[in-house]
């Protein structure tokens, strides 16, 4: 009888050690990949241009009679100049085809101009904790404009950022660059602006992307 316990006292010694040292080699194994550097985040900080600005919303104009043509843009029309012309009025460019943003490591926003050395600051931008949200807070002349970048992505190959602008203001100062495919004068543009309330504005969604330069 003591034969025996000692002989099964034995094989659950040796079933533990066997146990033990399988569970060692899978923790090992596991922890061997723990020491490996994460894959490096985008950098988001850099020189952007737009790329696109497609509308998502119908975009009724203000009192804007001419003849033969609809008063509306339609969804899926794309904005890009109008989008361009609109944002970076403000930049300090010699050319103004070469207006742009800067995002700085410090969260500031700036108004660059792609080889010129002129810029100016704009706001501040910021990203939400899971990146699913960018957020330009630029200071322009009509104040204070929050533009939120819902689903946001990255296309990290082709070094362009994007995502939805939702009630994205279309003002009055906006107009002209609609109003150009309809092959108005400046001074037809200018009559037709004349009736239109200075505080008008149309809230559309945009799909919108921006292209990193440097």
């Amino acid at each position: 009888m003591i034969k025996k316990f000692k002989f099964f006292n034995g094989s659950m010694r040796a079933t533990l050690g066997s146990a033990l040292v399988i569970g060692l080699f899978f923790v090992v194994s596991c922890d061997s990949g723990s020491g490996d550097p994460a894959p490096e985040l985008y950098p988001l900080t850099g020189v952007y241009t737009f790329d696109e600005a497609i509308l998502q919303t119908e975009l009724v104009l203000p009192l804007v009679a001419i003849p033969g043509n609809p008063v509306t843009i339609a969804e899926g029309t794309d904005i890009t100049d109008q989008m361009q012309e609109g944002l970076l009025a403000e930049a300090p460019c010699d050319n103004s085809e070469n207006g742009s943003v800067e995002l700085k490591e410090n969260k500031e926003l700036f108004f660059a101009c792609i080889g010129e050395t002129n810029e100016d600051k704009a706001g501040t931008w910021s990203i939400n904790s899971d990146t699913t949200e960018l957020t330009l807070i630029l200071s322009v002349e009509i104040g204070t404009l929050q533009l939120k970048i819902e689903d946001f992505e990255i296309d990290a190959e082709q070094d362009i950022i994007g995502g939805t602008i939702s009630s994205f203001p279309i003002t009055k100062a906006l107009l002209p660059g609609f109003l150009a495919g309809y092959n108005l004068s400046e001074q037809q543009i200018q009559g037709i602006l004349a009736g239109v309330d200075d505080n008008w504005t149309a809230l559309v969604d945009v799909d919108i992307k921006f292209k990193k330069e440097s």
